[in-house]
């Protein structure tokens, strides 16, 4: 296949035969030639399209550097076996993939920029000396470079430990290639990969390549953090890294995307991997990934525009976020006029050192095809942006909080209000209030606070411009088939910052009723595995300030909780204690464990809380208790003894006798 023929404007027009020729025509350009012809977007539709039409086509599972021509390898180059093999990563485009993928695991994440280079492996002897450097090549086989990794700037040549092996990334800086190489060759990578295949080592030098670390082998850890701030320890330069929630997973992805021009080196997405190593272990890998893994890539059909002016918006929370307007550019089939800016952060990131201009040229993104995305600078323009003084709805004082704009809003704020009930109706899946009707609504005075929905009538909606008996009486009945909720959606409606999804179903598994969720206090909920300071204070602040609102809307709406689980009564000494496990045991998986706790009256929480009773760990690890060995779980659970807890530490075999007594 030529490259002219293998790149088409529609890849749903060619046959299942033409899209396999073009998957492995396109994968073998990028893993064996070092000389994409398309974008890693544009090959990622390509596979789509053939999985579509293909699901079971062999060519699917060929993807990445194992599916690409191993005779490809220099047949008079030095060969070395990875063991394990360097795997690709899975990807994905949106949120919504990524908390899935988050969801399959306990503890939190890290997660790092993408950096877009030639992986590489480097092992060290017994005495740490550089005994061995290697490219990924195939994934299982890949092609001795020792005496080329040599001259890699930043590489060290020793370290202070041994017997041991590190893969990462071998990079040409941005401004390197900027200033020597941008009109000669195609990208950085391209250049990298050709520097490393040099037959004179000392050429190498004069690309200036240098080395991110991103995984170690041989050293045990307990955390990928850990392992990471090793390698910085042994000299190895690493990506910034961050340790992420659930509920940061989004935020952190922007903020590195919003500063992906001014980073030094090319970088196409965040990889975020499973903090803890034994969840790592547990998830394992395919033959084409690992499950502890995740790559979120930049994407989207891109376009450049002029920024002509930055408009506040009024959010459902009463922040006030900044909104581009552009000259209209064609995005994935749709002419775009407004575009993201995130928040004030990223907004200034976004323009470097000089700050965000209008009349500046900038290069935008649809992420997944959907949303538009400011994501960079191209030229800067003349008029510095401003940032407002007062709220655009209302005129009141606005104020800094960290990286948001805020405003204490006067009552009649019209924009804020107008994004609550739209966020009201949207969580409580009231149908049929579009943006249209919620205005009308408001400026006649009829739906000014959430509460007067529920005393919304027919005669009234019937005063309405375009507003006949037949749509009233229809959301007249959607209104009255929501005064009966579950509780975790009313707390979501409600529009309080960190107040989502991960949240709310966290409170209602862990308190049983409204009044609980109420009396929380900030320290109480930052306990709870996942939640953290920052987000608990957002959250029982906010319940505390919508005090009144929620008492007005609970005249009208009555709550669910869901059904506590039976309690068994068992002459079991688990009966009515709570236990959970961490690690790996030999004798049964931890969800067997669970069902076994539960078969006998106790209960199994999904983290360490403070009337934990059982904490249970595999023999082999608790030999490494006795011996000073800690986990986040552990010291945890210390923490709360220290503080007046009775958590019991035990090992498999104490918890199969527990099984069995009565």
């Amino acid at each position: 296949m030529t490259s002219d023929a293998a790149i088409a404007t529609n890849w749903n027009d060619l046959s299942i035969e033409e899209l396999e020729e073009a998957v492995q025509y396109h994968n073998r350009k990028y893993w064996v030639d070092h000389a994409p012809e398309i974008t890693d977007p544009e090959f990622d539709r390509l596979v789509e399209a053939l999985r579509n039409k293909a699901p079971e086509s062999a060519v699917l599972d060929a993807i990445g550097p194992a599916g690409a021509d191993r005779q490809s390898l220099d047949e008079d180059a030095e060969k070395i076996t990875h063991n394990p093999p360097m795997l690709s990563l899975n990807k994905c485009y949106d949120e919504e993939t990524l908390e899935k993928w988050f969801d399959k695991f306990e503890g939190d994440a890290i997660a790092t920029p993408k950096v877009d280079g030639v992986a590489a492996c480097l092992r060290y002897d017994t005495h740490g000396n550089l005994s061995i450097a290697a490219t990924r090549g195939t994934g299982e086989v890949g092609e001795v470079m020792t005496a080329q990794a040599r001259h890699i700037v930043n590489l060290p040549g020793q370290i202070n430990d041994g017997d041991l092996e590190v893969r990462g990334e071998a990079v040409m800086p941005v401004a390197v290639f900027e200033e020597h190489f941008k009109h000669e060759y195609a990208s950085p990578r391209n250049l990298t990969a050709g520097a490393l295949k040099l037959k004179d080592p000392t050429q190498t030098a004069k690309y200036g390549i240098r080395f991110f670390a991103f995984d170690l082998l041989g050293p045990q850890f307990d955390t990928e953090a850990q392992k990471m701030a090793r390698l910085q320890e042994l000299g190895f330069a690493i990506p910034e890294i961050h340790e992420v929630s659930r509920d940061q997973l989004q935020s952190t992805y922007d903020g590195i995307s919003s500063r992906r021009s001014s980073l030094k080196y090319e970088t196409d997405g965040v990889v975020y991997k499973a903090n803890p190593i034994s969840e790592q272990q547990r998830l394992g890998t395919t033959a084409h990934h690992p499950r502890f893994a995740l790559a979120y890539k930049f994407q989207g059909e891109s376009g450049e525009s002029i920024l002509r002016e930055v408009q506040w918006s009024v959010s459902r929370t009463g922040s006030i976020n900044p909104v581009g307007i552009v000259d209209p550019v064609n995005l994935s089939g749709a002419s775009v006029t407004r575009v993201s800016l995130h928040n004030l952060a990223i907004m200034e990131g976004l323009g470097g050192e000089e700050g965000l201009t209008l009349g500046a040229r900038v290069l935008m993104m649809r992420r997944g095809g959907v949303i538009p995305n400011l994501e960079k600078v191209i030229e800067h323009g003349d008029e510095p942006v401003t940032i407002p003084t007062e709220c655009p709805g209302c005129g009141a004082p606005t104020r800094r909080e960290n990286d948001i704009l805020l405003a204490d809003h006067r009552d009649d704020c019209r924009h804020a209000r107008l994004k609550q009930l739209e966020h009201f109706v949207s969580v409580m899946e009231i149908k049929g209030f579009g943006p249209k009707l919620l205005e009308q609504l408001y400026e006649a005075g009829l739906v000014t606070s959430l509460p007067d929905f529920y005393t919304l009538t027919i005669e009234e909606m019937t005063d309405l411009d375009r507003v006949g008996k037949r749509l009233a009486k229809r959301q007249v009945e959607r209104i009255d088939a929501a005064r009966v909720v579950r509780a975790d959606r009313f707390l979501r409606s409600l529009g309080i910052h960190e107040l989502g999804n991960h949240v709310s179903a966290i409170l209602l598994r862990q308190y049983p009723s409204l009044d609980a969720i109420r009396a929380l206090q900030a320290e109480e909920l930052a306990n709870i595995h996942t939640i953290g300071e920052i987000i608990a204070e957002s959250v029982t602040q906010g319940l505390e300030e919508n005090s009144e609102l929620i008492d007005e809307l609970l005249q009208f709406i009555t709550l669910e909780f869901p059904e506590e689980e039976e309690v068994l009564e068992t002459d079991s000494p688990l009966s009515g204690k709570a236990v959970l496990f961490t690690g790996a045991m030999e004798s049964m998986s931890r969800k067997e464990g669970k069902e076994e706790v539960k078969k006998r009256g106790g209960r199994c929480p999904s983290s360490v809380v403070r009337d934990l009773d059982y904490l249970v760990i595999g023999d082999a690890d608790m030999e490494k208790f006795n011996t000073g060995w800690r986990t986040n779980k552990l010291k945890k659970a210390e923490r709360y003894n220290d503080d007046g807890s009775s958590i019991e530490i035990i090992g498999e075999s104490t918890f199969l006798t527990l099984l069995q007594e009565e």
